[in-house]
C-alpha cells in the first residue's frame, strides 16, 4: 500500500530549481511523478515519490535547505480544504485542532497530535508513506513538512511568529545556522518523533474573519475528502486510475505494474476489499464525468479523452447508458438550472 498527497505540495518547485539550471520535468519523471502534477494542484501523487523528489532535487541542485525553501511558500490554502477550514476557526488552538483532524484530506500519510505540558503545547507530527513506499533520505521531506506547518501557522496569526522549539527524526547535517531564518534557532535532531512547540498562550490568539457558515461547509467537504481507511488498497488503485485515464486504453496490467505487482496479485488484493478493477474504473469515470460534464465548459471531445475513451462516440454511448441521457442534454440541463 502507498499513500498519496495533493500535488499542491509541489507548487513553486519549478520556480526554485530553474535558476540552478535544473529541469523540473526531468526530476518528476525520474521519480515517477506525472508532469501534470506541476500544474494541477488537486492531482493526487504518491507521497513517497514527492519525498524522493525533494531528496533528489536537493542533491542535484546543491540547495541544502531545499525542503525549507519549499515550506516557506506554504499558506493555509496550500493544504486544500483542510487549510481553508483552519482559517475559519475562532482561535489558533481551534485551527490547530481542525488541521490535526483533517490533514489527511491533503496528505494521507500525515498524522498530528497536540499535547499540552504546562505553559507549552507540542504538536507531534508523524509521516507514513505506506508499507510499499520507495526508499529515500527523508531529511528534505521532514523539513518541508514541519517547516510548512510553521509557515501555515504564521500565516494564520498574521505576524512573524516563531516556534519555541522544533525537532526532527533525522540527524543534523551541515551548517545549522541555515535554520535560523526559518525557525529563529537551530532545531533538535535525532528525535523519536518530529514536533514543533508553541507557547500555550499562542492557542488563544484570535483569528480574523471567522464565518460559521463557511466553517460548516468546509468541514463537510473535509469529511468527504478524508481517505477511506477501510479499503486502502482500492483507494490507491482508484487514485492511479484517475491519474492515468487520460493516457487512453488503460488496463489493469498497467496499474498493477505501477504498483510493482502482477495482475493476479492486483486482482486478489482488490477482491479482499470487495472490489474489482472494472468497478473502480467505472466509479472513477462516473466521478470525473460529473465534474467535467456538469461543472466545466470543456468540449465533450476533450472530456472523452480525459476519461480515457477512444472516441467521442464511445464516451457518448457510455454516458447515455449510465446516466439515462446524453452528456449534451445533461450539460444543457445544468446550464438552465444555473440560469434559474
Amino acid at each position: 500500500m502507498v499513500n498519496f498527497i495533493r500535488a499542491s505540495a509541489l507548487r513553486d518547485l519549478a520556480e526554485i530549481v530553474r535558476p540552478a539550471g535544473i529541469d523540473p520535468l526531468s526530476l518528476c519523471r525520474a521519480v515517477g511523478i506525472p508532469p501534470s502534477a506541476l500544474s494541477d494542484p488537486d492531482e493526487k501523487v504518491r507521497s513517497d515519490a514527492v519525498g524522493a523528489l525533494l531528496d533528489l532535487t536537493a542533491r542535484q541542485s546543491g540547495i541544502a535547505d531545499f525542503g525549507l525553501r519549499m515550506a516557506e511558500r506554504r499558506r493555509p490554502a496550500s493544504w486544500g480544504v483542510a487549510g481553508l477550514l483552519m482559517t475559519q476557526q475562532r482561535t489558533v488552538g481551534d485551527a490547530m485542532d481542525a488541521g490535526a483532524h483533517y490533514i489527511a484530506a491533503h496528505y494521507e500519510g500525515a498524522r498530528a497530535e497536540i499535547e499540552t505540558f504546562g505553559d507549552e503545547v507540542v504538536a507531534w507530527i508523524d509521516i507514513d508513506d505506506g508499507a510499499d513506499a520507495i526508499r529515500f533520505d527523508p531529511a528534505q521531506r521532514n523539513e518541508f513538512v514541519v517547516g510548512a506547518s510553521v509557515y501555515v501557522l504564521r500565516a494564520l496569526m498574521h505576524r512573524d511568529w516563531r516556534p519555541v522549539r522544533v525537532g526532527f527524526t533525522h540527524p543534523a547535517r551541515g551548517d545549522l545556522d541555515r535554520y535560523k531564518p526559518y525557525f529563529g534557532r537551530a532545531p533538535l535532531f535525532d528525535q523519536d518523533r518530529m514536533f514543533l512547540v508553541l507557547a500555550r498562550a499562542d492557542l488563544d490568539l484570535p483569528l480574523q474573519g471567522h464565518d460559521p457558515e463557511a466553517e460548516r461547509i468546509l468541514r463537510q467537504m473535509a469529511e468527504q475528502q478524508l481517505p477511506d481507511q477501510s479499503r486502502p488498497f482500492s483507494r490507491a488503485v482508484a487514485v492511479l486510475i484517475s491519474q492515468r485515464l487520460a493516457e487512453g486504453d488503460l488496463h489493469a496490467e498497467d496499474v498493477a505494474a505501477a504498483l510493482d505487482l502482477d495482475l493476479r496479485s492486483l486482482q486478489r488484493r482488490l477482491a479482499g476489499e470487495g472490489s474489482t478493477f472494472s468497478e473502480l474504473l467505472h466509479d472513477v469515470r462516473m466521478n470525473l464525468a460529473h465534474t467535467f460534464v456538469e461543472r466545466s465548459r470543456r468540449p465533450l471531445a476533450e472530456v472523452a479523452d480525459l476519461l480515457g475513451f477512444s472516441s467521442l462516440s464511445a464516451f457518448s454511448q457510455w454516458y447515455s447508458r449510465t446516466h439515462g441521457q446524453s452528456a449534451a442534454e445533461r450539460r444543457a440541463a445544468e446550464r438552465r438550472a444555473e440560469g434559474s
